[in-house]
C-alpha cells in the first residue's frame, strides 16, 4: 500500500517546534512504514532537511508560504493508493483533480469551520476524527458527511512516558523537582499547555489559594508559553504572574519546554489538571497523564470527558468558569492517597490497552484497507 500524509501548514513534522498533529504523525507513520511504502509532507524548518528517509519514512518538505501548491505539484507525478488530509477540508477537491484514483481521508482534530464548503466533505472518501464530539457536530452541520464519518482516538508512545513508581520516572521526578526547586514530598498538580485564556491556566491559578489552604505544600507547575517554541510575555502571561505572586513558591512557571522533554515533567507530577474553557476537541494531554500514570482532572467541554470516567480515573469539572470546583476535586484526591493510586494504575492500563499509536496505526489501516476493497467490489 502506498500511503501519503500531508501534514498541516502550522508546523514541521517531526514536531520540532511541538504540535499535536505533528506528533501523531511522526510517531504513526513509522509504524505504517513497517508493512507499507509511507511519505509525510510537511512544512520546512531550519532543523530539518527538505527531503529525507527516517525510520523508512519519506519526509519531503516545503516552504509554508507555497506548502500546498508545492504538495499539489509533486503529486502529479505520484500514485498514492490512500491520501490522508490533516485538519485541511479545503485541500481535497484539488486533490481529488490532481489525483482521482487516490482514496482520500480527511483527518479532523478541530471542529470545522462553519464556512467550509460541502464539496470538501463529499470529494473525501473517510473522515476520522479525534472524537465523538467532533464527529457529531461535523454530521450535525454537514449531513453529506455523516455516513462517512469514523471517530478515532489517538494516543501516545508508551516507552517515551515512565509513570512515578518506575525507576526512570523516580528519576525524571528528582531531577525536575530539584531543576525547579520544588520539594521531593511535595504534592504537585500539573498544567500543560498553552498559555492562552481559552486553555484556562488561569482557573487553576485562582484555585490555588484554596487548595494552599488545605494542602500548605501543594504546588501547581505550569509547564507551556503562548505558543510553540515561544516565550513571548504577553498581557495573559503577565495577568497569570500577577495572580500567582501572592503564592511565591507555590506556583512555578517554566515557559516553553520542547516536546521530547514534556514526559519528564508528567513524571515529576501527582495531578494533572486540564482546564480548558472551550469546546476543546479532544486535549492529547490527557493520554499523556494516563502514561505517566496520573490522576486527571478536566472540564465538561467537547470531547475532553469522553475518556474519563468519574470517580474512576478522574473527575469531570462542570461548573468550568469557577475555579472552586478545581479546588474541591484536587483538594479530595490530595487528601486520599489510595484513591489517587487507584486512578494511576487505571489511567496506566488504559494507555497500554487502548491509547496507544500501535492501536491509530491498526485502527488507520483497518480504514485504508476497507476503502481500498470497496474499490475493488465496485
Amino acid at each position: 500500500m502506498k500511503i501519503a500524509l500531508i501534514c498541516s501548514d502550522r508546523g514541521p513534522c517531526p514536531p520540532v517546534k511541538g504540535g499535536a498533529i505533528q506528533l501523531l504523525i511522526s510517531r504513526v507513520a513509522p509504524l505504517l512504514a513497517e508493512e507499507h511504502d509511507v511519505t509525510v509532507y510537511s512544512i520546512t524548518d531550519p532543523e530539518l532537511d527538505n527531503r529525507e528517509i527516517n525510520q523508512g519514512v519519506r519526509y519531503i518538505r516545503f516552504p509554508a508560504a507555497r506548502f500546498f501548491e508545492q504538495v499539489c505539484i509533486h503529486l502529479e507525478d505520484q500514485s498514492y493508493d490512500i491520501i490522508q488530509v490533516f485538519n485541511r477540508a479545503g485541500w481535497i477537491p484539488m486533490l481529488r483533480k490532481i489525483s482521482p484514483k487516490s482514496k482520500l481521508v480527511l483527518s479532523l482534530h478541530n471542529l470545522l469551520n462553519p464556512k467550509e464548503k460541502t464539496a470538501s466533505l463529499r470529494e473525501a472518501d473517510q473522515i476520522i476524527t479525534v472524537s465523538k464530539f467532533v464527529a457529531k457536530d461535523t454530521a450535525r452541520r454537514f449531513p453529506e458527511a455523516g455516513g462517512k464519518i469514523t471517530p478515532v482516538y489517538t494516543g501516545v508512545d508508551l516507552k517515551e512516558y515512565a509513570p512515578t513508581w518506575s525507576d526512570r520516572g523516580a528519576k525524571w521526578r528528582k531531577k525536575i523537582r530539584e531543576k525547579y526547586h520544588i520539594g521531593k514530598e511535595d504534592p504537585v498538580i500539573l498544567f500543560v499547555g498553552r498559555l492562552v485564556p481559552y486553555k484556562g491556566c488561569h482557573r487553576i491559578v485562582e484555585a490555588m489559594p484554596k487548595i494552599v489552604k488545605e494542602i500548605p505544600r501543594a504546588t501547581l507547575l505550569v509547564v507551556g508559553s503562548r505558543w510553540y517554541a515561544d516565550n513571548q510575555k504577553d498581557y495573559y502571561w503577565k495577568h497569570l504572574q500577577k495572580k500567582a505572586r501572592s503564592l511565591k513558591n507555590r506556583i512555578v512557571f517554566t515557559s516553553y519546554v520542547p516536546v521530547d522533554e514534556i514526559p519528564k515533567f508528567f513524571a515529576a507530577s501527582d495531578l494533572f489538571v486540564c482546564a480548558s474553557q472551550w469546546k476543546e476537541p479532544l486535549a492529547r494531554v490527557h493520554y499523556e497523564a494516563m502514561a505517566a500514570g496520573l490522576p486527571i482532572i478536566t472540564t465538561r467541554r467537547g470531547g475532553n470527558p469522553e475518556v474519563i470516567e468519574q470517580g474512576k480515573n478522574g473527575y469531570i469539572v462542570d461548573d468550568y468558569k469557577q475555579s472552586k470546583p478545581f479546588a474541591k476535586y484536587a483538594i479530595k484526591l490530595l487528601s486520599r492517597p489510595r484513591t489517587m493510586e487507584r486512578m494511576s494504575l487505571q489511567n496506566y492500563r488504559m494507555v497500554a490497552k487502548v491509547y496507544n499509536f500501535n492501536r491509530v496505526a491498526a485502527d488507520w489501516l483497518t480504514l485504508y484497507e476497507r476503502l481500498l476493497s470497496s474499490t475493488l467490489l465496485s
